[in-house]
């Protein structure tokens, strides 16, 4: 009988957060869907993003997606209500400790401060949590984080006596987010079959910076006729054996593209 092998890890000292000002010119994450390591650094002082995970509490600690909303606007025609989904959701509350000194630009806790202290800022906030990357650990590429361009709305206090001074922030969603994307350039290695043969079916990968994204592609095809592609690149060969075609895998939000040569055996 096998023996199961592993370690449990736990999420503190694994989750990494870096907070910055949005977007605008140098500073923050120039794109959301394809951070850089250098943004996430703040290589060089360029992005201003700096590191929060040390002034994070984990008590109040609730930034991240939400489910959509959903809407039943069925027309008169209709036979029947329907529901669908409307714009997806973000945001959230993060609590920050205080920090004995203000102003102080040597303590991240008070450079935190700073950066979250008027309402209405907007921020760009990544979050890392990666296998056993630790918070210590400086971004690189290939790594997954989620990004978040969000909006402070306003503080609470919410610890009582005997607790540690911290205030809660409310972020609610400026504008886009990307969820668990990949650090660096976005270009796609395509992974298909040895071969693709009459009648059978398959699914091509692909990878972005090492890491599979297969699930967040979109495939199409030149020609239906020699073969037909659907979402998570699963495919059927539909032609005859020396017929070619091509499919075409596409970050939707980078615009990357590979293409694959179909040639049915």
């Amino acid at each position: 009988m096998a023996v199961l092998d592993f370690e449990k890890l736990t999420s503190n000292q694994r989750l990494t957060v870096t907070i910055g000002p949005s977007a605008t010119g140098v500073l923050g994450i120039t794109d959301v869907y394809e951070p850089t390591a250098n943004e996430l650094n703040n290589t060089g002082g360029t992005s201003g993003m700096q590191p929060a995970s040390q002034s994070i509490s984990w008590n109040d600690w609730a930034l991240g997606m939400q489910a959509s909303e959903t809407l039943n606007e069925p027309s008169i025609a209709d036979s029947a209500s329907y529901e669908e989904f409307g714009q997806y959701n973000f945001g959230g509350a993060a609590s920050f400790y205080y920090p004995r000194a203000y102003d102080d630009n040597s303590n991240l806790h008070s450079i935190i401060y700073d950066l979250t202290d008027i309402p209405g800022t907007k921020l760009d906030f990544a979050t890392r949590l990666d296998g056993d990357t630790k918070t210590s650990v400086p971004f690189a590429d290939g790594d997954l984080v989620s990004v978040f361009r969000v909006r402070t709305a306003g503080e609470t206090n919410p610890f009582t006596p005997g607790e540690s001074k911290r205030r809660t922030i409310n972020f609610v969603q400026n504008s886009d987010f990307s969820h668990y994307t990949v650090v660096g350039p976005h270009t796609i290695t395509a992974l298909p079959p040895a071969s693709f043969v009459a009648e059978s079916k398959g699914r091509i990968r692909s990878s972005q910076g090492g890491r599979d994204t297969t699930n967040a592609m979109e495939f199409t095809t030149s020609d239906a006729a020699v073969i037909t592609v659907y979402p998570g690149g699963f495919f059927e060969v539909t032609g005859a054996a020396a017929t070619t075609g091509t499919v075409t895998i596409t970050d939707p939000h980078t615009g990357d593209t590979v293409a694959v040569a179909v040639t049915v055996s």
